[in-house]
């Protein structure tokens, strides 16, 4: 990535500076997770998830039981553990059907056990959703397990 210039990712540019190309953000199709869950207070785990499925709930079943959070559809979001939130969030980037996912410390303040529930998660989206995941980690074992390419800042 240059300052004026991102690579093709499928086929498409979105974003050149000197070809006058700059696709806006929300044609881009990148799914995002922030460092914290930021899941809607005011709605359940199932309508985060169909909020990210643009009200479709096509693949709802499917993901829920992939992630493991199929138990947690009805619940609030401030009733979930961190490792639980995460992979809710994590699922309904993807139910947004993104081009690539860009992960911003996406282990940060979890326990052990939460933190190897969510690189489960990482891992098979890696391994199965042939997905281009970016993400920004302070951990160089984190970055070793996940990761394919190591870019250091």
């Amino acid at each position: 990535v240059h300052g004026d210039r991102v690579p093709p990712l499928g086929g498409e540019t979105l974003f050149d500076a000197a070809a006058g190309v700059d696709l806006p953000a929300e044609r881009r199709r990148a799914g995002y997770v922030f460092q914290d869950a930021r899941l809607f207070p005011h709605l359940s785990v199932r309508a985060n998830l169909l909020y990210g499925a643009g009200g479709d709930p096509s693949a709802l079943d499917d993901l829920a039981a992939r992630f493991d959070i199929a138990h947690l559809l009805d619940r609030w979001p401030r009733s979930l553990s961190g490792g639980e939130a995460r992979r809710v969030a994590i699922g309904r980037a993807l139910l947004a059907k993104p081009r690539f996912l860009l992960l911003d410390e996406p282990l940060s303040s979890l326990d052990r056990a939460r933190r190897e529930e969510v690189m489960r998660v990482i891992e098979r989206l890696r391994d199965e959703a042939a997905l281009p995941i970016l993400m920004v980690t302070h951990d160089h074992a984190e970055a070793e397990r996940l990761g394919q390419r190591i870019i250091e800042l």
